[in-house]
């Protein structure tokens, strides 16, 4: 029973590592969807997504200090 759960805890936690990688490549494809166009406002744009990319990067090393 104890190698079933562990078995599902750790398939859980590859699924969720996996949703935040392709979360974060989805950002940085919009990065550069963004980076082409090169209006102002694109430029806010690209600088909001770049902090969030990193927050994210930040909360999956387990350093929560921000």
């Amino acid at each position: 029973m104890m190698k079933l759960l562990t078995a599902s805890l750790q398939a859980y936690i590859a699924y969720t590592n996996l949703k935040l990688r392709r979360y974060i490549d989805d950002l940085e494809d919009e990065i550069d969807k963004l980076a082409s166009v090169g209006d102002a406002a694109s430029v806010l744009r690209i600088e909001r997504l770049s902090k969030r990319i990193k927050r994210e990067q930040l909360r999956s090393s387990g350093d929560n200090s921000d």
